[in-house]
């Protein structure tokens, strides 16, 4: 889809431009972060925002102003969606969160519908803990329940780890330094060479980039076997392009727990037969419910009763 710009928010988009040229790059942030967050206040102009950052999506936008990767900036404080964080603009999930104010707001929206007290959430794929830390959030308004967020990246897990002590929501979020996969061992993170390597949204184990480091892979069944723990309600999966490893390696997790919840990524057409297949063999349906590109599957209890005998889970 090509996105392009009328002439008002033309306009609005060139003031920060011109800024930049006379008062220089912190002026031109400065003024792109008021005119993106009042673009942001829509989920269509979130996405606007984030083809005004993506290097990979520009030359499909030839009529839309872009946002300079010169603004960028490893460091900057802001406060969004009521929440303290130190932002690296060289990465695009950051980015958007900086200048739009919000970042995948459908997911957020169903998160904030979904959750309930007390609720136990997976969210794998975890990054610098957007959802992760909005989850926390909400869980400590409901009154208390717990975020388990996997994030391989030591970069990522340091951000997030920093953002939960400084938002008060530490003893809300466990943090675990792994990815999830079919089997026990040792991989390589890549970066997207379609991107700057520090663009840390879009790295992942099968990407063509530089090698960003070697990380844990372990299933999470293993995990939750050796905690003990009894009670999942909401999964969050997006690893690029890895969920249907993720699944395999969490088979008895989702039958024994069944949580009412999984939420995953499901923008690659040529993963999508597998990753239902996967999810439909776990007695889960899709609901036809989409969210900034993640598919809502919960579990068709008519079948839990003969997925659990064909897995042999107690």
């Amino acid at each position: 889809m090509e996105y392009r710009d009328g002439v008002v928010r033309r306009a609005a988009w060139e003031v920060p431009h011109a800024a930049g040229r006379s008062l220089g790059v912190d002026a031109a942030r400065r003024i792109a972060r008021v005119v993106g967050s009042a673009e942001g206040l829509t989920e269509a102009g979130v996405t606007r925002v984030a083809n005004r950052i993506s290097p990979r999506v520009a030359d499909r936008n030839p009529h839309l102003v872009k946002i300079s990767p010169e603004w960028a900036t490893t460091d900057i404080a802001v406060r969004r969606q009521g929440l303290r964080w130190h932002l690296d603009l060289r990465d695009n999930l950051q980015a958007v969160l900086y200048y739009a104010g919000r970042y995948e707001p459908a997911v957020t929206r169903f998160l904030r519908s979904e959750l309930k007290p007390g609720d136990v959430v997976l969210d794998i794929g975890a990054n610098i803990g957007l959802h992760s830390l909005g989850a926390a959030k909400q869980l400590r308004d409901l009154g208390g329940g717990q975020v388990i967020a996997f994030e391989p990246a030591e970069d990522s897990l340091d951000k997030l780890r920093a953002a939960a002590e400084s938002n008060g929501l530490a003893d809300l979020i466990t943090l675990v330094p792994v990815a999830l996969g079919e089997r026990k061992h040792q991989a390589a993170l890549h970066a997207d060479s379609r991107y700057d390597p520090a663009d840390s949204g879009v790295r992942s184990l099968q990407a063509d980039g530089e090698v960003v480091q070697d990380v844990p892979v372990i299933r999470l069944d293993d995990w939750v076997r050796e905690r003990s723990l009894e009670r999942l309600d909401v999964v969050k999966l997006d690893v690029e392009g890895s969920e249907t490893a993720a699944l395999a390696g969490a088979t008895r997790t989702l039958i024994r727990l069944q949580p009412r919840a999984v939420l995953v990524e499901d923008k690659r057409a040529d993963l999508r037969p597998r990753l239902h297949a996967v999810l439909d063999e776990l007695g889960y349906r899709s609901t036809g419910a989409t969210f900034d590109h993640n598919t809502l599957f919960r579990p068709d209890r008519r079948e839990q009763a003969a997925v659990t005998r064909r897995h042999s889970v107690r």
